[in-house]
């Protein structure tokens, strides 16, 4: 594990060095920014309830971003508590203002709730998710441009998010084809 704490500020630099750049920046800011909060997924799933076609990939939605809500910031991020790169190198100029120290860095937020939403939108249509996974990537990518991640951070992150989001979608899958779900089903969900 020694090996990580090399390798990540490694890249970043790296990626500060070679990558950023005054076109890149409004991109990088409005893809981190959609990412807050979850906010681009919470839109899709509402979006996707309006649709009875689609209301239980909203569900999932909405169920893989709670899982990643408490499984990222209610147990991960206090467990490891990982201080950001921007506050352990301070010297580096932010586009966004610098976290709360307590605001810890493992495993990105953004990119878990992310991967958590795309990849529950990629098991229920592929098409759609591979554009979602492709955008949870960008946000992610984001992260790291903004100097608020460790590429390790985002890594974690897209697994942690990937395997929320297909857990989310198969359960809800396997409730609506239950006894009980059926009959919720046929009337408000169509599977």
């Amino acid at each position: 594990m020694e090996w990580i704490k090399t390798v990540d500020p490694n890249i970043l630099f790296w990626i500060q060095k070679y990558i950023a750049s005054s076109t890149l920046n409004p991109y990088m800011l409005a893809l981190s920014k959609i990412g807050n909060a979850g906010m681009i997924w919470i839109f899709f799933s509402f979006l996707a309830l309006t649709r009875r076609k689609y209301r239980l990939l909203g569900v999932a939605i909405l169920l893989a971003l709670t899982i990643s809500l408490l499984v990222g910031e209610g147990i991960l991020k206090p467990l490891v508590a990982r201080v950001r790169p921007c506050i352990n190198y301070p010297w580096v100029h932010l586009l966004i203002h610098t976290p709360k120290a307590t605001n810890y860095s493992f495993p990105s937020g953004h990119t878990f709730a992310s991967f958590a939403a795309a990849m529950a939108i990629f098991s229920a249509n592929k098409k759609i998710g591979i554009f979602a996974l492709m955008l949870a990537a960008a946000i992610g990518f984001s992260r790291l441009y903004l100097f608020m991640h460790y590429p390790s951070d985002v890594l974690a992150g897209a697994l942690f998010g990937s395997i929320s989001g297909v857990a989310a979608y198969g359960l809800c899958r396997h409730l609506v084809k239950s006894s009980v779900g059926q009959k919720i089903s046929s009337r408000y969900i169509d599977i």
